[in-house]
């Protein structure tokens, strides 16, 4: 049974604030697969982008996901669309810091398919991305974002990328007795429990471990 098919009043709910915020989309529910959200996102006066949201069975659990249309948009990574035509969106560990527990398709589509689309128009303009906001491609911007959530550790070496992913992507949750990732030797309890446990909560394990693969499966 679809998702939609189990939640009928969330459905509605979906349908109607989707409707309120992006008056251009709709959720189509009737094709007897996936769900999508389908219409035109205008990021600019004249300018938009046509809209291809994939919601999974498994939603919310799982991400929505979204396809472009390659005669808008390019399957070129240096775009960020992979060769099947998926949009990477953000490093996939960053989906919950966008798109925390509780947020509904509008708030993903205004929280991580409009600033895409916006990002794609600046490109279609001027030939380069924004000065702020872009990741680098593959390994290195995923790299970038760990760094990022390690900024209170201070400096950063790339043992502590490598054991942080690899606590992040666990099954079991950080325990208190497990080596703190930022390399001083101690337990977590002793250490930075309260920084990677809360890392935790903010990356959802299989984007960790997807992380993970891309970066240090060919090392």
């Amino acid at each position: 049974m679809k998702w939609y098919e189990r939640y009928p009043v969330m459905v509605a709910g979906e349908r109607a604030r989707i409707g309120q915020t992006f008056p251009n989309l709709a959720l189509d529910t009737a094709t007897g697969g996936e769900a999508i959200v389908t219409g035109v996102i205008e990021v600019i006066p004249d300018v938009g982008f046509n809209t291809h949201l994939i919601i999974p069975d498994n939603y919310p659990n799982r991400v929505p996901f979204l396809r472009c249309n390659p005669k808008e948009i390019p399957c070129e990574v240096d775009r960020h669309v992979y060769r099947d035509g998926m949009a990477c969106l953000c490093v996939a560990s960053e989906y919950r810091t966008h798109w925390p527990r509780g947020s509904d398709i509008t708030d993903f589509l205004s929280r991580l398919v409009v600033p895409y689309f916006v990002a794609q128009a600046f490109y279609d303009a001027h030939g380069h991305w924004p000065a702020t906001g872009q990741r680098s491609h593959g390994r290195k911007g995923i790299v970038e974002s760990y760094r990022e959530y390690l900024d209170p550790l201070g400096s950063v070496s790339a043992r502590t990328v490598h054991d942080t992913m690899k606590l992040m992507a666990r099954v079991s949750a950080p325990k208190g007795h497990d080596p703190c990732p930022c390399g001083s030797g101690r337990k977590l309890r002793k250490c930075h429990r309260e920084i990677f446990s809360n890392l935790r909560t903010k990356i959802d394990r299989r984007h960790a471990a997807s992380d993970y693969a891309l970066v240090y499966s060919r090392q």
